[in-house]
């Protein structure tokens, strides 16, 4: 074995005759040669940076691919609407049977948003997409979706997705849509993001919705339908005809004898609004009616019948006290009117 002494020894003696004031000459690189290196080295180091980039995306889109839903098909008949639909007729748009013929010839584009039902294993909700889903049920084809858990609030909100998209959502379907969310409880803010609304002055166009929908029964609105062109003065001047959301005896009279005719039948949405308005405009102009009453004597007690309310004129001259008899007797006969009431129902 050679030993270090020895070792550095022959090592001296292979360089003995180099100059080191030559070799470090021949060491040192050129300009031009020291900024060929410089730029290989900032290529190298860029291509690095290049790789490291590219790996950065490829594994931000494997991520991606891992974590994205995948958009299955469904059978449609498993499939309910949300728990507070925002469309009021679907299948009577006018341009639903041609959405229908496209998703027949071109196919389902764009799924549909769906979450599960625990309470019924393989069944679902839509959150948003009930038009592709009744024409996909109509056409007896699956429906292609999304699923997604989702809770009730989160469920509302989806539909903003949509919502917010839409042209063709009338102001009374809004105003409903807006009425039953609030009903439930949710806040002016989880309303406007349902409907999409983000501009300024959202909250206070919620309140003007739930407004105007409370001022009109939910049957009657569903009776006339989503009635696209109506706006919101319209529909207010309506509500104004009605009286604490019930339609009074001769208004539904009015209404069941309208619903029945051939103008009505033959009626889009927006007509019938018309038909509905101007029908109960003209009651509410009608004189009310006049009832006259003989009793003793042949005094005429007279009554006068309105819409929400009956006035009794009595002849205090020539019956003194009469008057004051009834409203003392008048809780006794609200209460024995009651009570005939409820036997009269008992009977039928």
């Amino acid at each position: 074995m050679v030993n270090p002494k020895e070792r550095n020894l022959r090592m001296k003696s292979l360089f003995g005759n180099v100059d080191p004031e030559a070799l470090n000459k021949q060491a040192a690189p050129s300009p031009s040669e020291a900024e060929k290196r410089r730029v290989g080295s900032a290529a190298v180091k860029s291509m690095d940076r290049a790789f490291v980039s590219i790996e950065d995306e490829n594994k931000r889109l494997h991520d991606q691919l891992l974590s994205s839903e995948s958009i299955i098909e469904l059978d449609p008949e498993r499939i309910i609407p949300s728990f507070v639909n925002d469309r009021l007729d679907i299948e009577g748009d006018n341009g639903f049977q041609a959405f229908v013929e496209s998703i027949r010839e071109a196919g389902q584009k764009l799924p549909i948003l769906v979450r599960p039902l625990p309470s019924k294993p393989g069944h679902y909700q839509a959150a948003y997409g009930h038009r592709r889903l009744r024409a996909c049920q109509i056409l007896k084809r699956p429906v292609k979706a999304i699923v997604r858990d989702l809770s009730d609030e989160e469920l509302v909100i989806s539909q903003g997705i949509e919502n917010s998209e839409r042209l063709n959502l009338s102001f009374i379907e809004q105003a409903l849509f807006a009425l039953k969310l609030k009903e439930r409880g949710y806040s002016r803010e989880t309303i406007s993001d349902a409907l999409g609304r983000k501009e300024g002055q959202r909250l206070a166009y919620i309140s003007i919705l739930t407004n105007t929908a409370s001022l009109i029964p939910d049957a009657l609105i569903r009776q006339i339908g989503p009635a696209s062109s109506i706006g919101r003065p319209k529909w207010e001047k309506l509500g104004a005809l009605i009286h604490d959301r019930k339609l009074s005896a001769r208004q539904s009279e009015t209404l069941k004898d309208l619903t029945a005719s051939a103008a009505w039948l033959e009626s889009d949405s927006d007509q019938r609004f018309s038909l509905v308005l101007d029908a109960f405009d003209q009651t509410s102009k009608r004189k009310p009616d006049l009832v006259e009453v003989s009793v003793a004597h042949g005094i005429i007690i007279a009554a006068k019948r309105a819409d929400n309310s009956t006035r009794i004129s009595i002849p205090d001259n020539r019956l003194p006290g009469l008057s004051d008899w009834l409203l003392q007797r008048l809780p006794e006969l609200v209460e024995e009117f009651q009570q005939k009431q409820g036997k009269d129902s008992a009977m039928t």
